[in-house]
């Protein structure tokens, strides 16, 4: 019966009270939105009903179910319904409990939010609010927000922000605008924080237009860091320099090789140091591509030095083409100089491949005499 009841299987429920005789033991078919199977469970199980059901459907959003409950049922709610249904960001709950149910909750009954507040600035006039300002709420809803403010200042106050933590946290852009009307006001830059973390342009794009400073001045780098590249280009074009070759490294330590190509096409110059320690420390080969044949000659060379990267330089000798003469004669020069192991490996790795055979003349001459033997 229990499963059935999860599963809101009205018929199921029915045969199984019917012909099994089997009982139910919880009420969770309110927090999944079937009136129907609350109204046979109010016939058949009226004393399952508890306070907690009433939280359930408020916690995930079924305003029709916390309507029915207040109507039909006498157990109401318990003391974190508004809170849990803010915290969702169910705004219709939240209403409909400030104005059905509000003297119910005590003052502790919404945790504090620290980052984000609402302010609560409601016209002095009956007015209240212009009526472009309030498109997404009804003069009755904004009437009875209106008192239930008056008569409980802190509480109102603290649902109505948690909503906007909510909102902030999952770039719920609509919810934010409902509530700017009533006044925001950003504690600390943690959501812009957040925004940035997550990539979330659009939610950007909403601080700004609503004239939110952006100004942590790290917020580059951490879009950086997140490896959050849309984020990085939006601010980018909202007053944040790239200034410094370190956001490059920090791409490299995050392997984020779409992050880096846009850092060197839009950052200082890349010079050979930081292409070396990029190649080097965090075998981002990739970033022989950006650089010119002479540095590129040069991590050649130098990364013969270390075993543990000759497959990143023969990702470089396979995947980038050397023109210049005097490129191809260092490189071979340096391969066949290096130790005979390191040699060895290069020619047994790269002596097939076509564009690598200028490495290698010696080998091609011996296939060739060897050929022209009877």
């Amino acid at each position: 019966m229990d499963d059935a009841a999860r599963s809101a299987c009205l018929d199921v429920i029915k045969w199984l009270h019917k012909y099994r005789g089997e009982r139910c033991t919880d009420m969770r078919p309110a927090s999944y939105g079937n009136l129907e199977v609350v109204k046979w469970f109010h016939v058949h199980y009226p004393n399952l009903f508890t306070p907690n059901v009433m939280e359930a459907a408020a916690e995930s959003g079924q305003l029709h179910i916390v309507r029915w409950l207040h109507e039909n049922r006498g157990e109401g709610c318990t003391t974190l319904t508004m809170d849990v249904a803010a915290r969702n960001g169910h705004l219709d709950v939240v209403l409909y409990l400030l104005e059905h149910k509000g003297e119910d909750f005590p003052s502790y009954a919404t945790t504090s939010v620290q980052n984000i507040e609402v302010q609560c600035l409601f016209a002095t006039s009956d007015t209240l609010l212009q009526k472009h300002q309030r498109s997404h709420v009804s003069d009755d809803q904004l009437i009875t927000l209106q008192s239930a403010y008056e008569r409980r200042r802190a509480f109102v106050k603290g649902c109505l922000s948690r909503l906007a933590e909510f909102a902030v946290r999952v770039g719920n852009i609509e919810l934010l605008d409902w509530l700017n009307q009533l006044g925001l006001e950003l504690h600390t830059t943690v959501p812009i924080r957040n925004a940035v973390s997550q990539g979330n342009v659009k939610l950007l794009e909403w601080f700004h237009w609503n004239q939110f400073e952006l100004n942590d001045p790290d917020l580059l780098q951490l879009a950086v860091q997140e490896k959050q590249l849309d984020a990085a280009r939006w601010l980018s074009k909202h007053g944040f320099k790239i200034t410094s070759l370190s956001l490059l490294e920090e791409a490299g330590r995050k392997r984020a090789v779409p992050m880096m190509r846009w850092l060197v096409e839009h950052g200082p110059p890349l010079n050979f140091e930081t292409a070396m320690k990029l190649t080097m420390e965090y075998r981002q080969v990739e970033i022989a591509l950006w650089v010119s044949e002479t540095d590129r000659v040069q991590i050649v060379i130098e990364a013969l030095q270390d075993k543990s990267i000759q497959n990143e330089v023969a990702w470089i000798l396979t995947r980038t083409r050397f023109e210049d003469p005097s490129s191809k004669r260092r490189i071979r020069d340096a391969i066949q100089h290096a130790p005979e192991s390191t040699a060895l490996w290069f020619e047994d790795h790269l002596s097939d491949f076509e564009e690598c055979k200028w490495i290698f003349p010696s080998r091609k001459r011996r296939h060739s005499e060897m050929e022209l033997m009877p």
